[in-house]
């Protein structure tokens, strides 16, 4: 019991599990607190089932001493008076021992309760930590899971995430950032107005956010996928002169080249 409840406390302090390589290690841990405490089970079963059989043994042996105690009855003198005797010393033999057999599966049956509770609590744990890593409820591990999510494809289930980090989180740090990527969930579709619409509130209510220069990029690359180099080249421009020393403006000059050229391409991929 002192190692079940010392594992449960070890898993507890994983609540802020968030990296893939933790939730791994957790799920390991998990797996093996599993067997163990299936390990345990079985065993508590077997010792169970082992006092039982030495009670039936035993209630056998004081029915056969009883049943040597009626013979006895039957005989007379010196012979009854000593095979009493000897009846009445196994039955308080067999009783002390069948005493100690039944406080024995008592302390086994508290066990098991006491065991049962712990699993069903450290159960609980488990399926609550499972879904947490599968849909985690604090900001870290929402918006690390919406860039895994929109890293590997799952534009949907990143927006998802983003959109309920912002519901949560709007004030936080990190909320313009989430409304960025909220946006490259849709630049990814190539839905290139519902794009604008997102990339358009970093602006209005994120301005200060480290991906100001980038929502600008990416609006003009929307309207350049649209072949609307006219606005495209405004936004071009923005970034250029208010954001010189940043990646989002050497980008932009190269796009804006593209727009002024004969020949228009469609604008690369969302950058990172």
């Amino acid at each position: 019991m002192k190692r079940l409840a010392a594992i449960s406390l070890s898993l507890c302090a994983t609540a802020c599990v968030t990296t893939k390589e933790e939730g791994e290690k957790m799920r390991a841990r998990i797996d093996a607190l599993e067997t163990e405490l299936k390990t345990e089970k079985e065993a508590s079963s077997a010792d169970r089932q082992k006092l039982q059989s030495q009670q039936a043994a035993k209630l056998k042996e004081m029915q056969d001493a009883m049943d040597a105690l009626n013979r006895a009855s039957r005989k007379s003198g010196a012979d009854l008076a000593v095979d009493l005797e000897k009846a009445q010393n196994d039955i308080a033999q067999i009783r002390g021992t069948l005493e100690v057999i039944q406080h024995r599966l008592d302390q086994l049956d508290q066990a098991n309760v006491q065991r049962d509770q712990r699993i069903e609590e450290t159960s609980r744990f488990i399926a609550t930590r499972q879904k947490e890593l599968e849909h985690p409820t604090d900001k870290a591990g929402l918006y690390a899971l919406g860039r895994k999510k929109l890293d590997g494809g799952d534009t949907g289930g990143a927006r998802q995430l983003f959109t309920e980090f912002l519901t949560r989180f709007g004030k936080d740090e990190l909320a313009g950032n989430a409304q960025y990527w909220l946006g490259e969930t849709y630049y990814a579709e190539r839905r290139w107005n519902d794009a604008i619409v997102e990339y358009r509130k970093v602006l209005k209510d994120h301005r200060g956010s480290e991906k100001t220069p980038d929502a600008l990029l990416k609006i003009g690359m929307s309207f350049q996928n649209e072949n609307d180099c006219k606005n495209a080249i405004l936004f071009f421009e923005e970034v250029e002169q208010a954001y010189k020393s940043s990646p989002a403006a050497k980008l932009a000059r190269e796009q804006m080249a593209q727009c002024k050229g004969p020949k228009r391409k469609t604008a690369g991929k969302q950058t990172r």
